[in-house]
């Protein structure tokens, strides 16, 4: 049995039911139809990282100690890449790789360095030097030769580009990985999981111009019509799980949050320059942003804007002042802790009090928001923010930018939504024209169940069996399991000989 993950970055099920319907994505027409479906519920917050690694892990943040890419040190001021913070948890490529399945993982976005596995790997757009994007190191090179092209993640490249630009881009984009992933399912393999990001991409930039949008789902249509050709090619027996980290809506208004809390009096800032109130007045004049994206192709102005932009969106706080602040797109709230923050002021027996006080006047603006632990539990607890501010339909996205003076500004674009995210499953043993619901933390499982493997106690998902037509199909490879099992105990027992030696 193979089994092959096709994460779509930001799939919107709404969109790809009704348009499948309308017969416009012919290959996910038959999927759903062939397959089980349903929405995909996703993290709290509503954002590519952590919700791929909790897919992956089927764990909650607080187990893996990944609440957003960019988080605070704990008992410091300073924001890190939370890897840096952690241990690494197993993903679900690491647990088959231990067990002696033949893997590959390309593209996925936390995958921020490849690493030894048994298998191929290539990191996904967050890793930051070619030196790091593939194991083994050569496949780089043969990456390259096959016409891989990386996904595009600077801002400086982004602002070069036409939305025609933009949008023929995403499109080679895909093109080109669709090709190398092809070349990979030729390989000798049992598990693969891809990513593809050109979804998450164009929706941010075009979800107004639905025209749009639907070019985009119908070039993933007809790479995934390439892909059911090649997994089909040889009747052998197959899995297709195509999921989406998160689904997507409109983003037309923006929650200010450090703002609020300036409002508030709980966040003290230091006054406005000069710098950040002209960075400000560009932003808000659309005929003049269009001028600067014009001047943008032209290297001189780069720099120079980059620079004031950078300096211009530092918040220089008076920690001495703050009772509690907001780091970020993403919706986190500190609590200037004493005793844990470096220059804390508010005390313990206040901690409480006041993020229910927090909590409950967000509510009143129709802002919903929630302590830690209501929504995770684990070990890193203590790494999560105080308060979590959730987007949905009347807050679309959140910024922790000031210097507006309003609580709410006006965008265009496209953002994350938690609960229209996508899954399907396509393949043997799977039941047809089945609706079901899933959350994130479900696929993990549910992929060691199709292999017939135990799931780890810690896991926070479950086995979707309403999937297949055989429950519990699994069962007939006990033996197999108990194998796998004793091999994967004499492995840690070699390396914690090895160790002591």
């Amino acid at each position: 049995m193979r089994v092959l993950v096709l994460g779509l970055d930001g799939a919107n099920m709404d969109l790809i039911k009704h348009w499948a319907s309308e017969g416009k994505l012919p290959n996910f027409e038959k999927v759903l139809k062939g397959g089980s479906y349903g929405y995909l519920e996703s993290t709290i917050p509503t954002i590519t990282i952590p919700a791929w690694n909790c897919l992956s892990t089927g764990k909650n943040p607080a187990k893996i100690g990944c609440f957003s890419f960019i988080q605070k040190a704990y008992r410091s001021y300073n924001f890190r890449v939370y890897q840096s913070l952690v241990e690494k948890e197993k993903d679900i490529w690491d647990i088959l790789s231990e067990y002696g399945h033949k893997v590959f993982v390309f593209n996925v976005p936390n995958v921020l360095k490849a690493y030894k596995i048994n298998g191929w790997m290539v990191a996904g757009v967050l890793c930051l030097s070619d030196k790091y994007l593939t194991y083994p190191e050569n496949l780089r090179e043969e990456l390259y030769r096959m016409g891989y092209m990386r996904d595009i993640s600077d801002i400086e490249t982004l602002w070069g580009l036409s939305d025609r630009e933009l949008s023929r881009k995403h499109k080679e984009i895909t093109e080109r990985q669709c090709n190398v992933v092809l070349k990979f399912l030729e390989r000798d393999w049992d598990f693969g999981f891809v990513v593809f990001t050109e979804l998450d991409r164009v929706q941010h930039a075009f979800w107004r111009k639905k025209g749009i949008i639907l070019r985009h789902y119908q070039n993933i249509d007809k790479h995934l019509g390439r892909i059911l050709t090649k997994l089909e090619k040889n009747n052998e027996k197959f899995v297709l799980i195509i999921v989406s980290d998160h689904g997507f809506g409109k983003n037309e208004r923006t929650f200010l949050l450090n703002e609020w809390l300036i409002r508030e009096g709980l966040l003290r800032v230091r006054r406005e320059n000069s710098m950040l109130k002209s960075v400000l007045r560009i932003q808000k004049n659309e005929v003049v942003m269009k001028i600067l994206k014009i001047l943008w192709k032209f290297s001189v102005i780069r720099p120079l804007y980059l620079k004031i932009y950078k300096n211009a969106a530092k918040t220089h706080i008076l920690w001495e002042k703050t009772k509690a602040f907001s780091y970020g797109t993403w919706g986190t709230i500190y609590i200037n802790l004493k005793g844990r923050e470096p220059q804390g002021v508010v005390n313990e027996e206040e901690y409480e009090r006041l993020r229910d006080y927090i909590i409950e006047k967000l509510r009143k603006m129709s802002v919903k928001a929630y302590k830690r632990e209501e929504l995770y539990h684990g070990k890193y607890l203590y790494l999560a923010p105080d308060i979590i501010v959730q987007v949905d339909d009347y807050v679309n996205s959140i910024s922790g930018v000031v210097g507006y003076g309003r609580l709410f500004k006006e965008r265009f674009g496209g953002h994350h939504r938690r609960n229209n995210g996508t899954f399907i499953a396509y393949g043997n043993n799977i039941k047809e024209n089945n609706i079901v619901n899933a959350r994130i933390y479900d696929i993990a499982p549910t992929i060691l169940h199709i292999f017939g493997l135990k799931i780890p106690n810690d896991m926070d998902g479950r086995v979707l069996k309403e999937i297949f037509e055989c429950p519990d199909f699994a069962r007939r490879t006990d033996f197999v399991r108990r194998k796998t099992d004793e091999i994967v105990k004499i492995k840690d027992r070699l390396k914690n000989l090895s160790k002591k030696l």
